[in-house]
């Protein structure tokens, strides 16, 4: 066990440019050890529950990376102590964090193409305490984690070059392994990677899934992602049977010409620059909402906001024309982690934009070699060009509107925002905001050298 220390500030809300309400929020330092990728990940980090916030993350020492937890008291603004999980490989092994019904803290990590650690709080609503480690699966990555109606945990997670693989526990048992749900196309036999983000249905029974392919036809690694695209698909059967928003049924594995295709592209100079990370949420209605965005030479940064409705058709909404409006010299880089949705429906997202302008950016993601990933590949060497910007909308997403939550300061990096969301029964009740979860310093780190990231927690006034 580790102790760091806490500060705490009450944010003004300084503006970025454009019109934004200004909502005072109280920040925390958590920690001062976060690595590179502290706060990145798909799957859920914070978790709120009678009086209670659960956060976790990646910290780094000397001797290594390690997930850590710690629990806010949100009557008397107290933090506990920082407890260890345990070690994972690499920047990697990110935490992903659920809780069943009757309030135990359920947790993963440290996976990246290996098995998964699993571990159980032992005392209801309490960090301070763990299970002893449960491995299984294998050749696994990216894990997302939530909680079924009778306290089963559900966890897909990128398995290795092959697809997305399902993993259920049921309560009291053991995981047992669904086998892949999601496969790459047979075409495509170079590097694959999938990001895929799991939502409920207001009923607890629906479950929706969106999914980030990376695929290439390359046997060359240096054309690895060649071939992306944003898919969606649903179970109304926890997990056996699989399909499109109109109901139409899924052979399994799935694949991303057989789900529902949101967007997709194919090129090499430049890519397609299509990114999703797992960014999904289901309104009261039952109606999905998916989130991505693309990144183009011409066009970077332009986001979309996608909704289904009962009868299976999508529908673009209006986010980037508001985009336009608030910040209309900044492209939109990262949506991971950072997409949520209240019980009265609110839409929350707090989104990574670096300045198009910036006069180091290559927008034509050159120079080309195996670390590119996108034209947005640039800003990875310039953190402190990054911002994270809340928007939120409150009619469906008809219209929307940009909170200042984070103070603006040119020589911070806000890095990796990672915002509370729904996993089975954790909600972000109404009239109430979700907190976010962010380090400074960098997020790139090639070299392997050991990073010391501060990790800060934002909580959100509510808008009443």
């Amino acid at each position: 066990m580790r102790i760091a220390l806490v500060a705490t500030v009450v944010l003004c809300g300084v503006q970025i440019p454009g019109a934004g309400a200004v909502e005072p929020a109280t920040q925390s330092l958590l920690s001062s050890r976060g690595c590179c990728a502290a706060t990145a990940g798909t799957g859920n980090k914070i978790i709120t529950h009678r009086g209670k916030t659960h956060v976790t993350w990646l910290d780094s020492t000397e001797h290594g990376f390690f997930a850590v937890v710690r629990t806010l008291d949100r009557a008397t603004g107290t933090w506990s102590p920082t407890y260890t999980l345990g070690k994972a490989p690499d920047d990697h092994g990110r935490p992903a964090m659920t809780i069943d019904g009757q309030g135990y803290l359920h947790l993963v990590y440290g996976a990246h193409q290996n098995r998964i650690p699993y571990r159980r709080s032992l005392r209801p609503n309490d960090a301070s305490a763990w299970s002893q480690i449960e491995y299984f699966g294998g050749r696994l990555s990216y894990p997302t984690l939530v909680c079924g109606p009778d306290n089963a945990l559900y966890l897909t997670g990128r398995f290795g070059w092959d697809g997305v693989r399902l993993y259920v526990r049921p309560p009291g048992g053991e995981w047992r392994d669904r086998g892949l749900i999601i496969k790459r196309l047979a075409d495509c036999s170079s590097y694959a990677a999938f990001h895929e983000g799991l939502a409920w249905g207001p009923d607890h029974q629906t479950l929706h899934l969106s999914c980030q392919f990376f695929q290439g036809k390359s046997n060359n690694s240096l054309y690895w992602g060649t071939v992306q695209s944003i898919n969606y698909m649903r179970t109304r059967d926890f997990g056996r049977s699989w399909e499109r928003a109109d109901g139409t049924p899924i052979a399994l594995p799935a694949t991303a010409t057989t789900m529902d295709v949101l967007a997709a592209g194919e090129g090499f100079d430049p890519k397609p620059g299509l990114r999703n990370t797992g960014a999904i949420v289901v309104d009261s209605r039952g109606r999905p909402y998916v989130l991505y965005y693309r990144n183009s030479p011409t066009q970077p940064g332009q986001v979309f906001l996608v909704r289904s409705d009962r009868r299976g058709r999508w529908r673009s909404l209006p986010l980037q024309a508001a985009m336009d409006r608030v910040a209309p010299d900044w492209a939109l880089v990262d949506c991971r982690a950072g997409f949520t949705i209240t019980a009265d429906d609110r839409l929350c997202m707090a989104l990574t934009l670096a300045p198009i302008k910036h006069p180091e950016a290559r927008w034509d993601g050159k120079p080309l070699d195996r670390y590119f990933h996108e034209p947005a590949y640039w800003q990875n060497f310039f953190p402190k060009a990054r911002r994270v910007v809340w928007v939120e909308s409150l009619d469906a997403g008809a219209s929307f509107a940009k909170i200042d939550v984070l103070p603006y300061d040119p020589h911070t990096a806000h890095l990796q925002a990672s915002i509370e969301m729904p996993t089975g029964f954790n909600q972000i009740p109404a009239a109430e905001r979700p907190s976010l979860l962010y380090h400074t310093g960098v997020s790139h780190n090639p070299d392997g050298r050991l990073i010391d990231n501060d990790v800060f927690f934002v909580r959100v006034r509510g808008p009443h």
